[in-house]
């Protein structure tokens, strides 16, 4: 009987400490939103949002993948809480080509007041080669919006012509537009956005069937043209 009080004693305590320890004091960093338009009558997810460190009091920008865009509207932005803002504005890539360098647009919307949203600085990589095997992060499934999970960047070269900057992360259907990132003298930076996956019945590096998943890469040129459309709306 003494044994039976000591041990009902002790998942009480365990019981006390669990319920103590479920309300985390900070939340977690939101790394992304969402972005929805109006189809028809239903909304349908579209994108994720990579939101630019601007600093501007009553809007935001951000970044999704131009194939995110349709040509029916009006379009939201939706935190993973529910809450939303309109979308103002949407202006996708001079020449725009789907799953190419030019597969992104901007979009303007009224500021969500989400805890610990990430707005990142937008600084392009001159050198791509310098991107090779480097450590980025990415979300760790489509239903969550932090950057949890840890991957490596890869060049694969195609042709003379053609480069293609991929991951090794693990990605679904549905991650179009989420930021691969990297923390920079401890500053959040946005390396590119997810496009979709590559499959290769002969991969440049392998020579075997492989799948990848691959990104836009954020150079001189696009962040230039990035910076002059929100000089534009500003």
């Amino acid at each position: 009987m003494k044994l039976l009080h000591k041990v009902l004693a002790a998942l009480s305590a365990c019981v006390v400490l669990s319920c103590q320890s479920v309300e985390r004091e900070d939340p977690m960093e939101t790394h992304m939103l969402r972005l929805q338009c109006k189809a028809a009558d239903d909304f349908k997810l579209l994108s994720r949002v990579a939101v630019l460190n601007i600093g501007l009091e009553s809007y935001d920008y951000g970044l999704i993948t131009g194939h995110g865009v349709p040509p029916d509207r009006p379009c939201q932005v939706l935190d993973f809480e529910g809450r939303s803002a309109p979308v103002s504005v949407i202006s996708l890539a001079q020449n725009y080509k789907i799953g190419a360098q030019t597969d992104w647009a901007l979009i303007r919307f009224e500021k969500i007041n989400t805890p610990r949203l990430i707005r990142y600085d937008l600084v392009p990589f001159t050198e791509t080669t310098a991107l090779d095997n480097m450590r980025v992060e990415f979300a760790q499934a489509r239903g969550l919006p932090e950057n949890r999970q840890s991957c490596n960047l890869e060049i694969l070269d195609f042709s003379e012509n053609e480069r293609r900057v991929s991951h090794n992360c693990r990605s679904v259907p549905g991650q179009s537009g989420t930021p691969v990132t990297r923390r920079i003298d401890g500053r959040d930076t946005l390396v590119g956005l997810h496009i979709g996956q590559l499959w290769m019945l002969e991969s440049p590096r392998t020579g075997r069937p492989d799948k990848k998943g691959y990104i836009n890469l954020f150079n001189v040129e696009t962040v230039d043209e990035i910076k002059a459309l929100i000089e534009t709306y500003s």
